[in-house]
Order: structure tokens, then sequence, then C-alpha cells
């Protein structure tokens, strides 16, 4: 497969390049060449006719990195005849003819007897016209006294004098400057008469025949697999660098069916573009199934092609590359963004049968769908990355997105700057509904807080709801971000999540020496552990509280739980010798080793109202405060169980 394009391209990127081309002869229709062209194609022809004034054996003459030289005369003469014609290729607006006379020594180093350079403005417009033109010497300039006449004879003087009246310029007087002066016309009179009667020497030139001839641009034929592109709004949005628009570039996955195949990649634009262009080559995982790649990592999912990693733009690229087995996306670029035309991205290699090229994503059923919401953290929602302070990061922004079905879902969270370390975590939603109070059940994070432009994570999960919640890495900075969800699930819904509970109730609480009981399976002691009150309003309808424990401590060493009993009496603190099993009404799965914990208590209307809720750590005599937070829709009241002198005493 191949292709015919009219493109410019002096210059390439990669020796490796190969291109056929055909040239025409032809002339400007106006007869001029334009210097502003960026890039000129034609030929030069310089014809060396004769050198006058310069003793030299032989000429050289170079253009576009190409030297000629004249024969050699056996004999330096002042006047030479030449008849030489030189050749040379003309490409661009700094292209320049050098015509250098040398005259040979057999001892010592060849040395230059004159030089002329004729910059590209002189050769344009050559149309083979013969011409003189002055070879520049590099000797060194001789004060010589020249006879003069007149007032320039008067004003130069003897050398003598001069040097006199630099002595003593406050010693002469007006008739002594006068009998200077004409003393000085006598002097200078009086030279011998070979001095002022020698001819000067003629200046050096060189007869030159020089004509150019403007061709067309040569066609390079690609080769290989050729894809045609379109640049506009929608989908040129620069380079990927600092960059969190890239994901709308276009991207065209590349398959290579055998390791180590050697392949060359082009990019290229019409004739008369002078856009700057460039394209990345990244690595691609089977995760995304034929989509588009959401890059999470710049670092590391680039391809060093040709020894760079952020390629040069320029108005083509060439490069050599040789790739293992696997899919890669090549994403081509325009530097402004927004840009509109057209381009060709070509693939070619000796093992093109192992190779294929598609434009992503491979059908309508793999595009993304895409949802983006605008954000902004301010200093009293930013709760920062840390997920032990609990009473920080609940107020960190919170996003809800529901998923109808098993999918595969990306998140991306990008600044308009990488001036702030950034990041998020997904976790499963427990309370329907609600913001989450409880840091449990992650699905998905970003690796680390980094100070870049954009990060994110995939995943792949069931039907349900999922939050996420972004941050900084400190609390308290403020900043604007953009949150995406990119999920191949069309019903997918993203939205904030901004609904919390009505009512919040908080208690504090100590285990200290012999409260500090420890977790159930220490039998009596449990029961020393303090104990709280919690009282709910009545309601014709269910009811869905969530209890929270937290421990006062930011490295969550200790394991913690609690138990909820229902019972007749709940003014006084449960006993060991009166409890009974069917008095749990609800508790914590395990004693976790974790900030906080927590677990749903849902009251039917026909239930008791009142519940004993006993917090622990697991292990017996950790000393330690604590707080027992109850969310409900209703009031509700907590108060901590007084124990008496005497219930201790019996315990």
């Amino acid at each position: 497969m191949s292709t015919e394009v009219d493109t410019i391209q002096p210059i390439t990127t990669s020796p490796t390049t190969t291109t056929t081309t055909t040239s025409t002869t032809s002339s400007p229709s106006n007869g001029t060449v334009d210097i502003k062209d960026k890039f000129i194609y034609g030929n030069l022809e310089v014809k060396v006719k004769e050198v006058r004034g310069c003793q030299c054996h032989f000429l050289n003459g170079k253009c576009e990195l190409k030297i000629l030289k004249t024969d050699v005369k056996p004999k330096a003469l002042p006047n030479h005849f030449f008849v030489d014609v030189f050749n040379f290729r003309v490409s661009g607006p700094t292209s320049e003819l050098e015509i250098e006379a040398w005259k040979k020594n057999l001892f010592f180093k060849d040395k230059m007897a004159g030089k002329l350079t004729l910059p590209i403005n002189d050769l344009l417009n050559a149309k083979g016209e013969q011409k003189w033109y002055p070879l520049s010497q590099n000797k060194k300039r001789t004060n010589r006294i020249k006879p003069v006449d007149g007032q320039q004879q008067q004003q130069q003087g003897n050398p003598d004098e001069n040097a006199k009246e630099k002595q003593d310029p406050q010693s002469g007087s007006e008739e002594n400057n006068n009998s200077e002066q004409s003393e000085g016309r006598a002097r200078s009179v009086s030279l011998p008469a070979t001095a002022a009667t020698k001819k000067a020497k003629p200046p050096a030139e060189v007869l030159l025949e020089i004509t150019f001839v403007l061709n067309e641009p040569p066609k390079e034929i690609l080769k290989g697999i050729v894809l045609d592109g379109e640049w506009n709004e929608q989908n040129n949005f620069g380079s990927l660098i600092n960059n969190p628009h890239w994901i709308k570039c276009s991207q065209y996955l590349l398959t290579v069916k055998e390791d180590q195949v050697p392949l060359i990649i082009k990019l290229r634009q019409p004739k008369g573009i002078d856009q700057r262009v460039s394209f990345f080559v990244i690595n691609y995982d089977s995760f995304y199934n034929g989509s588009k790649k959401v890059i999470l990592d710049t670092t590391n999912d680039i391809k060093k092609v040709d020894n760079f990693t952020c390629p040069i733009p320029a108005s083509s690229i060439d490069c050599s590359i040789e790739l293992e087995k696997g899919q890669y996306i090549i994403i081509p670029y325009a530097e402004t963004f927004g840009f509109k035309g057209s381009y060709k991205l070509n693939i070619d290699s000796e093992k093109l049968d192992q190779l294929e090229l598609n434009l992503l994503p491979k059908s309508e059923e793999l595009q993304w769908k895409e949802i983006t919401i605008d954000g902004l953290w301010k200093s009293e929602n930013n709760g920062g990355a840390d997920i032990n302070v609990v009473t920080n990061w609940t107020k960190n922004p919170q996003y809800l997105f529901n998923l109808s079905k098993k999918s595969r879902a990306c998140v991306l969270l990008s600044q308009d700057d990488n001036e702030k370390s950034i990041g998020f975590y997904v976790i499963k939603q427990v309370d329907q509904g609600k913001r989450a109070i409880e840091f449990r059940d992650t699905v998905g994070k970003t690796e680390s807080f980094k100070f870049v432009c954009s990060a994110g994570c995939t995943m792949t999960l069931e039907q349900g709801n999922y939050i996420v919640i972004p941050s900084t890495f400190d609390s308290g900075i403020e900043g604007a971000f953009h949150l995406t969800l990119f999920t191949d699930d069309r019903e997918a819904t993203f939205a904030p999540l901004t609904s919390e509970w009505k009512e919040v109730e908080q208690a504090k609480g100590t285990w200290v020496g012999k409260s500090a009981g420890g977790a159930p399976n220490n039998g009596e002691k449990f029961f020393h552990n303090p104990q709280f009150h919690l009282k709910v309003e009545p309601s014709s309808e269910e009811q869905t509280l969530v209890i929270q424990l937290i421990q006062d401590s930011t490295i969550a060493d200790e394991s913690i739980g609690f138990v909820v009993l229902t019972r007749e009496d709940h003014s006084k603190p449960q006993s060991a010798d009166t409890f009974q099993n069917e008095m749990i009404f609800v508790k914590t799965n395990s004693w976790e080793q974790r900030n906080d914990i927590s677990c749903k208590l849902i009251v039917k209307p026909d239930q008791s109202r009142d519940f004993t809720i006993i917090p622990s750590t697991f292990k017996e005599g950790v000393n330690r405060s604590f707080r027992i937070q109850v969310f409900s829709e209703i009031s509700v009241n907590l108060d901590e169980i007084e124990t008496s002198d005497s219930s201790e005493d019996e315990n």
C-alpha cells in the first residue's frame, strides 16, 4: 500500500527515512522567487569565467554543504581564465554561495587570496548574465603617505611636526602655526616623484555567470500503512505533557504481532502548511479493549522514540523505533490548540504483515461515556489526604457515580496547572444517598498524591454506587479542579454528593484502668467498658441509623469495635451476670485495627427505641479516649450511663 503526498520536507529527523522524489523544471509565473518562502527547491549553475587582480591557483565553490573545486593552474598569476561550471542544490532561505580564491604553497599551507559570499537574495533571481563580483582580501592595513592636494595635505602635516605638537600643545602661537603649516607643504611637495605617481592596484574581482532554476517540490511516496486524519477544535489539544486535555486528541492503536519489529513512523501535512506537529508512542494494555486510553502515568507510559521523551515539534516528523510484541497507541498533535488541518500517519516496515494500525475507538460500542464535573476546593471543604483524621477527610468534596451493570471505569482528576499535589480515593457507597462518614471498601485510588496536571486510576466494578473523594495532599488548600468519569456503561450517572444526615449526635468517653476491659471474649471484663444509652425518637416508618466509633489516634494502632444491646432498663450499666445473648441487637462484624468503625442500626416501627452501646478495644488495659457518633434522619439522644459505686463493687 502506498500513497503520494504533496509534502514539504527538506530535512528529516531520522537518517533511516527513505523517499522517492521526482523533480520537474519550471519557472515562477512572475519570473521571480519569493524570498519569504521557507522552503525553496531549485538548481544553481555557477560558471567561473575569469579572475583578475588576485594571484591564485584555483577556486572553491560552496553551497548547501557541497564543495566544488576548479582545475589547479600551474602558476599563480594576477589574472587567470577559469572555464569551470559548478552545480548546486538550493533548498532554503539561508542558502548562500561562497567563492574562494586560493594560492598554493608547496612547503606551507595553502593561502586564501580572496573570498566572495553571495546571499540567497542575489541567487534566486539570477538569469545567467555575466557579472564582475569583488573578492575581499584579508590583508593588514598599512599607513601610507599619499599625495594629497590643498586643504587635505594642509591638515595632514608632517609626522615630526605632529609629534612635536603633541609634546607641547601650548607652546605655539598663530604665527608659529602658520609657519609650521607652510613648512609642511614645502616638505610634502619635496617627496620623491615615484611615490606621487605610483598607480593604485586594481581590485580583486571574479567574473561569474549564475543561473537559478526553480523546481517543483519533491512528491514523497508513502509506503506501508497510511491513515488520513483531521485536526479540529474537538480533537486537537496539544501535547499531553502538563496538559489535562490530552485525552480528547486522536489515538491510533498499533498492534505488533512479533517481537522486535523495526518500523518507521511518519507524520505528514499537506503542501504549504507550516503548523508545527509531533506525536507520542505510548504503551497500551488489555483493559481498554479497543477503547481510547486514559493515560494515567506519562512518565512510565511513553515509549522513548529516537532517544527523546518529548518530541520536538516540526512541520513533518519521522522516527525509527523497534517494538516488542504487544499494543501501543500513537497520538499525533499540532502545537496550536484547536488548529484545523489534515495529516497523514504512515507506518512502514520490512515486516509489514506483523503490524496493524486502527483509529480508536475501534467501534461506536467501544466509545467511552464521558462525564466531567468542575469542582472547587475551599479552605473549609478541603480536608486533605490523611484518611486517619476522620474529622478532616470527611470534609472533602464527594461525588457519586452509579453503574447499572458490571463495567469498566476510569476516573481522571485534573487541574489547570501542576502547583498542587492531588489525588483521590474511590469507595463503595454504604449509605444510600448520603455522604460517606466511614472510610472502607476502597475499590480504587491514585497511586500517590503528586504535583501533576492530571492523575487517575482504572477499575472494573460490579453494579452499584461508588463515591470519589478528591483532595490535595495538605488540607485547607484552595483551587479549581476537574473530575471526569469514563465508562462503557451507557446508563451510568455521575454527580456531586451533597446529601448529609439531618441529625448527628456525639458523646465522648475514655478507656482507662478498669474501664479498659477489652473485647467481649474477655468475659466479665468487657462489661467494665464505658456504656452509652441511645434513645431514638418514635416514628411510624422504618429508620436507618449509623453508629460510628472513633479512637483518638491517627496511627490506628489498636483494634476497636462495639456491641448494641436492647434491654428493659438502661439507667444502669449492663452487668455480666444478667447478660443474655438475645440482648444483642447489632454489633460490628469484628474488632478491626482502624481509626474508626461503623455499623448500621435499622429500627422498625414496632421495635424498641432504647439501646445500650458498649464500645471497646480488642485488648484490655489500653488507655485511650474515644468518641461515639450517631447519624440519623430523626432526633436521637446519646448519653453515657453513669456507673454507681455499688455496681462497681458488684463487678
